[in-house]
């Protein structure tokens, strides 16, 4: 009807743009579209005139494997239903073009949705006629989504019309590899990760090295970081393939990769000079600028991994945080590290920083009172920085005041917490046990049970040891902000006290014998409290079996106990030739009369001082010497 309508006879009054693997949906376009001069009738008048009364849209057969390759294609709406209904179309409506005009687009859309009549079938009730209508369909391809979905079929199409397969083995195997590393990771959270399992793992990570990307690198150190998995090949391996994405590499992905250096105690220059440059760019090029609390970590790993080999990134990096100051709230300002604030702040950033804490009152704020790291923080500036305590606004003194009071007042809950050497989780928290023993201590502060805090499994056997040995000692004694790992009572002089200090593995860097900064903050603030420590490596305690370890804390307790010995000699000496010396008695001396004040002669000391007499006066002065 509509081509014998037509005024040239042809089939160009009505077209549908449609896909080609949808042709079917023209004809069925064509059977339900009116003319110009036709009636058009609206969804109602059409539902009322269905024999079956449903609501079913257009039905479009179309062909199987292009369903599929609709359901494999990821939809910016989100993901196709797993079991999309063929007879739903798959294009989107748009304007029809008939006689030369074009319909309105709510006539366009009354039209395609339009209900088709179906043939009554003789099972099914005359009541469904009335039932509700249909809710439409859910997911809509575009045009473009359409040519994409096309370009990649075309990209997958082999020689002779066949398809190629995605599958690809290397990518089975390292899916494969992150599911098996993510499930043992759960299991042992809470535990140093140990065993024949993880070594599977690690060399497995080593093999695939190679085919990851930016984003799987940095997850799989991750991962082997939360569980304290020591390989320094593996993470090297790891290392040597970030190079490659470096260059590309977003803010976030170069500071999560200085937090894992920092967290794995890598101190590599050449990664970090090579993250720290792309960095700056970042910051003073782009607009790819970091949240508060990321620029607060990146800070604290930069700090803690003591690179400062780039002085224009340091510089512009301070300069970016002082800008920027203002956005540190409580909380964040309580999350600052002692040691980027001792180390590594400039003057005018260390004095914007004390004046935003004294301003939002951090670490006032929480129920628990997190004053950890700025009792620590006055401390250093006190010790070290005095000049510049002076010349800080008096709020800010005052509140430095305030925070040292309530250290002093809170002690247990102030002091600053050792580094854990396995992580949190189901198996096991330090920070858990810490508060615990840190409770204990509190309550048995008065006398009672000892409560112990150990900071590693080495600082166990070293008090082990001098439980064996009988010697009296305490782990976890308060030192201002810090606590002094093991305090040994002196058995030959009992008012003196031995200070061991233990620096375990995870005290070093890795691969190296250097101390980390925040360790050798720790110290260094120790003395000047006025603690002598006494360290026990890990090189020297590693290597020595159980006979050798006692005998190696006896030598040392002996050394130590006859140095103080030989100090408290010397220090009687001092005492004694610092003595004031006896006054003299000479022999013609007695003891003074009672009757009165009399004056004697330098001569004699019996004799009065004669005083001389005027001529006038001596006969009466005589007479009366004589009474």
């Amino acid at each position: 009807a509509l081509e014998a309508s037509s005024p040239r006879g042809d089939k160009a009054d009505l077209e549908v743009d449609a896909p080609h693997s949808f042709s079917k949906a023209k004809s069925v376009a064509d059977t339900t579209m009116p003319s110009p001069k036709m009636e058009v009738k609206t969804p109602a008048a059409l539902e009322a005139s269905s024999p079956s009364g449903d609501k079913t849209d257009l039905e479009v057969d179309a062909p199987h494997s292009f369903s599929r390759l609709l359901n494999a294609f990821s939809h910016k709406d989100g993901p196709p239903n797993p079991a999309p209904s063929l007879k739903s179309p798959s294009f989107t409506a748009r304007p029809l073009a008939v006689s030369g005009s074009v319909l309105p687009s709510s006539m366009t859309s009354d039209v395609l949705r339009t209900p088709r009549s179906r043939p009554h079938s003789s099972g099914r009730a005359s009541g469904l006629a009335s039932r509700p209508a249909s809710a439409g369909r859910r997911y809509v391809y575009s045009k473009e989504d359409m040519e994409l979905a096309t370009t990649d079929a075309t990209r997958r199409l082999g020689p002779g019309g066949s398809g190629q397969s995605g599958f690809s083995e290397a990518a089975v195997q390292k899916r494969d590899f992150f599911l098996d590393l993510r499930k043992q990771r759960d299991r042992e959270k809470g535990r140093q990760a140990t065993g024949p399992l993880w070594i599977h793992l690690a060399t497995q990570a080593k093999n695939l090295a190679s085919s990851l990307d930016l984003n799987d690198l940095l997850e799989a150190i991750k991962l082997f970081c939360s569980v304290r998995y020591e390989d320094y090949e593996l993470y090297m391996r790891l290392l040597g393939e970030v190079p490659h994405f470096v260059k590309n590499a977003n803010a976030d992905q170069l500071c999560e990769l200085i937090r894992l250096l920092a967290r794995r105690r890598l101190r590599e220059r050449n990664y970090v000079d090579m993250a720290t440059a792309h960095l700056l760019q970042k910051i003073r090029i782009t607009d790819d600028t970091l949240p508060a609390r990321l620029m607060v970590k990146t800070a604290n790993a930069l700090a803690s991994l003591e690179c400062r080999s780039q002085q224009k990134f340091v510089e512009h990096f301070l300069r970016h945080m002082e800008h920027r100051i203002e956005e540190l709230d409580a909380d964040l300002c309580s999350e600052v590290s002692p040691v980027f604030i001792a180390n590594y702040m400039s003057d005018a950033l260390r004095r914007a920083y004390l004046k935003r804490c004294a301003e939002v009152q951090a670490g006032f704020h929480s129920t628990t009172f997190e004053l950890r790291n700025l009792a620590c923080t006055e401390l250093v500036l006190r010790k070290e920085h005095h000049s510049f305590l002076v010349s800080l606004p008096d709020y800010v003194g005052r509140y430095l005041d305030k925070v040292r009071q309530h250290a002093a007042f809170d002690k247990w809950g102030s002091v600053v917490l050792p580094p854990a050497v396995a992580p949190d989780g189901p198996k096991g928290g330090h920070r858990s046990e810490m508060s615990a023993s840190l409770q204990k201590k509190a309550s048995t502060a008065s006398g009672g049970q000892r409560g112990d805090v150990f900071n590693s499994d080495m600082h166990r056997d070293v008090s082990a040891c001098l439980t064996h040995l009988g010697i009296e000692h305490e782990n976890g004694v308060l030192c201002g902000p810090y606590l002094l790992d093991i305090v040994a009572l002196d058995m030959e002089n009992p008012a003196k006290r031995i200070v061991y200090e233990i620096n375990s593995p995870h005290h070093y860097y890795e691969g190296t014998r250097a101390l980390i900064a925040e360790k050798r903050l720790r110290h260094r603030m120790l003395s000047r409290l006025g603690q002598k420590l006494h360290h026990v490596t890990a090189d020297d305690w590693r290597a020595l079996t159980a006979a050798q370890k006692m005998t190696f804390i006896l030598k040392l307790q002996h050394a130590q106990q006859d140095l103080n010995s030989a100090e408290a000699k010397r220090q009687s000496v001092a005492n004694t030739a610092r003595t004031p010396l006896p006054a003299l008695k000479l022999d013609g001396v007695k003891q003074q009369e009672t009757g009165g004040l009399r004056l004697k002669s330098v001569r004699d000391m019996r004799t009065p001082i004669r005083v001389p007499v005027p001529p006038s006066q001596r006969q009466s002065h005589r007479a009366h010497e004589r009474c």
